[in-house]
């Protein structure tokens, strides 16, 4: 429900205190069982002439404590960020350039909802001569070439980048051209074990495992239609907890839907029994399968938005808070910030500032995030020739909610931010409102207050 710029967060909750969010402002206002009636009953009524005494009263303190923002204040805010140059593009160039690598389009598991897995197992793989043209293509636009040294971290994934011995050896090549750069990870956990020894283990910031549930779960998941060797999933733990002693950062991120969600909790069980999430380098991150032809991004052979209003209100009461529609992910972000915290309002779902966060596929393409698709999202090649799309780096960076006028006018154009790049370009629009066109699904937003600190 949105009342005054605000949007009421579990409306229809049966576990969780509603509460007051500002969609520009941030502010968060817990409401008692009173206030929860009249703000009901105030968002029914046109405009503030038509309250009764007590949703008067109401009014005016939220107005007074500036949880609401009349329409003056709010515009006299905008237009104050508008002539501050808060919206505007800072700089073309990224900070540094920071990127990541696909490493190989082999993979050793067979997972029914991969989302990439129409170009899986297609023979395509990185070389030494592919990894020397990433360093070439920034080499070529660098407005400073010393930020090529300097690249903080690079995003390792695939296919599986340790499918065999030929990707672990990339891994240190890639460790060797970069020498000051973490290495981030993205595996299923399979190889873990057999390559253990040879990989660089103190370059790596961060290891993304890829683990759907307890033994049973996963492996039903992760071998569709084929009887694995069950050994697989012990091998997996038994490389979670090796590289948890040995001081690695872990992230196992564990795909949801309606046939495994209900045994998350025997999955977190299992991981504190096996001594994993108590240790101070693990995180769980679990998530969703999209679909970015879907109007919510989301795939419905996995969920539909009432399997994921489930999913969401099953996991809401856990900490950590995970969202699980993507597009929740700068309203979490909101929610979840410090109480004293300063805020000040996004305008761009992502980073897309020039050579930040580019994504260099095996096809020798250039794309401005996440291959999803192999004609969508590309600004540029690397190889076997050098070359950027000036047009289409253009409208990454200048695609705002503030240069939209749809955008512009729409109460949820701060959390919303025009959708996911790649989503809009798969739908031919320019923003993509995914979510925060359905009111069913905001209305049925369900978080627990008590996390904010």
């Amino acid at each position: 429900m949105l009342i005054f710029n605000n949007l009421l967060v579990n409306k229809n909750s049966d576990k969780f205190q509603p509460f007051l969010v500002n969609l520009l402002s941030g502010r968060r206002r817990l409401l008692n069982d009173d206030e929860v009636a009249l703000v009901r009953s105030m968002s029914n009524k046109d405009r503030p002439a038509s309250f009764n005494e007590a949703e008067a009263e109401l009014y005016n303190k939220l107005i007074i404590e500036k949880q609401f923002l009349i329409d003056e204040t709010r515009r006299l805010i905008e237009d104050k960020l508008i002539e501050s140059g808060y919206f505007n593009l800072k700089n073309k160039y990224a900070e540094d350039y920071r990127f990541s690598i696909e490493l190989t389009r082999a993979c050793n598991m067979s997972c029914s909802y991969c989302y990439v897995r129409s170009r899986l197992n297609s023979g395509q793989n990185m070389t030494k001569d592919h990894v020397n043209a990433i360093f070439e293509f920034y080499s070529t636009y660098a407005d400073d070439k010393n930020k090529i040294a300097e690249t903080p971290y690079i995003r390792i994934t695939g296919g599986e980048p340790l499918i065999n011995r030929g990707t672990v050896d990339l891994i240190n090549y890639i460790a060797s051209k970069w020498e000051k750069s973490k290495l981030l990870l993205f595996t299923n956990g399979v190889n873990l074990l057999k390559y253990y020894d040879d990989l660089p283990l103190s370059r790596f910031g961060e290891i993304h495992i890829s683990i759907d549930g307890i033994k049973d779960v996963h492996m039903n998941r992760r071998f569709s239609g084929v009887k694995p060797d069950n050994r697989i999933y012990d091998e997996i733990i038994s490389g979670v907890q090796k590289l948890l002693t040995d001081g690695v950062n872990i992230k196992i991120k564990t795909t949801l839907d309606k046939t495994n969600y209900r045994r998350f909790e025997e999955f977190k069980d299992f991981l504190e029994e096996n001594d994993i999430s108590n240790s101070p380098y693990y995180e769980h991150l679990p998530g969703i399968t999209l679909d970015y032809q879907n109007s919510l991004d989301i795939s419905e052979e996995s969920n539909n938005k009432y399997d994921i209003r489930k999913i969401q209100k099953y996991i809401a009461g856990l900490n950590p808070i995970s969202p699980t529609f993507p597009s929740y992910s700068t309203l979490f972000k909101v929610l979840n910030r410090p109480k004293n915290e300063p805020y000040m309002p996004k305008y761009q779902r992502c980073n897309s500032q020039f050579l930040a966060n580019y994504y260099f596929s095996c096809n020798g393409k250039v794309y401005f995030c996440d291959c999803v698709d192999e004609n969508d999202g590309v600004v540029g090649t690397y190889f076997p020739n050098i070359s950027i799309d000036e047009t289409a780096v253009s409208n990454l960076l200048n695609r705002s909610v503030m240069r939209n006028e749809r955008c512009k006018k729409c109460a949820y154009k701060f959390i919303c931010l025009g959708g996911c790049p790649i989503s809009a370009r798969t739908k031919n629009a320019e923003m993509s409102c995914g979510i925060y066109a359905d009111e069913d699904i905001l209305d049925n937003l369900e978080y627990d207050y008590r996390w904010i600190r």
